[in-house]
């Protein structure tokens, strides 16, 4: 009996400690990196609570919901009764379009920013077939064929293009993903083909350094890729004439 008094009374003392005033949280502070967006930099905590017993878990989906368009890096705790949240913004991989507008997307298929008239400079523009408008700030892009396209855009986020060469758009058909280059240029994979069409690209432009500036298109969807020659301009069509 001695030694169960003797352990609640332990127990009492060390939750009086924990819960002392002192290391009551009253709000989170929220560290954001360099250059993002004008935000809130204190996050109330409704009721205050002892830095010990706060749920850090349950505060980090409380932030994600509440900033969508970032991701929380970390919450950490500093005694006495400090907490400090580090955000990052989502990484950008292109933009999408849907009833005449255009808003950028992140990795995970989050709107980032808010929807513009015309595309933004530097993205590839993402054609879904099945988007729908509004396109809101915060949204989820919960068509299938954005993650079909997702692996390629990381990619081209990754190299800042193809070869050098940059990315106008990424049209989804089905499982084929079409790429249309700034240079007039069309690639054509196979969605569940990616890493395939990726290797043959790669062994055709280190034979033919030229072939993404020349070509019309390079259909990577078969097991011998198909190369189709640009349409001829009118200049060309008059030389053609001229010559025969």
């Amino acid at each position: 009996v001695s030694g169960i008094a003797l352990l609640v009374a332990a127990q009492g003392m060390a939750d009086g400690f924990l819960s002392h005033p002192a290391f009551l949280v009253r709000e989170v502070e929220v560290h954001w990196p360099a250059g993002a967006p004008s935000r809130s930099g204190r996050f109330r905590l409704n009721p205050p609570t002892s830095i010990f017993y706060v749920d850090l878990r349950a505060l980090t989906v409380s932030f994600q919901r509440k900033f969508p368009t970032a991701e929380v890096e970390g919450i950490r705790r500093l005694l006495p009764n400090r907490l400090v949240a580090t955000m990052r913004q989502r990484k950008i991989l292109g933009q999408v379009t849907a009833a005449g507008s255009y808003a950028p997307v992140s990795d995970d298929g989050i709107l980032v920013t808010p929807a513009s008239a015309t595309p933004r400079a530097g993205f590839p523009v993402l054609l879904l077939p099945d988007l729908k408008g509004p396109l809101r700030v915060g949204r989820s892009i919960d068509s299938p064929a954005f993650w079909k396209a997702s692996e390629l855009l990381a990619t081209l986020h990754r190299d800042g293009g193809i070869a050098g060469h940059r990315v106008a758009n990424v049209r989804v058909e089905g499982d084929s993903l079409f790429v249309a280059l700034e240079s007039g240029t069309e690639l054509r994979f196979a969605g569940s083909q990616l890493a395939g069409g990726w290797q043959q690209l790669g062994s055709l432009v280190g034979r033919r350094p030229g072939l993404l500036s020349q070509a019309g298109y390079v259909d990577l969807r078969f097991g011998d890729p198909v190369i189709g020659d640009k349409p001829k301009t009118k200049n060309e069509k008059r030389t053609s004439r001229r010559r025969s």
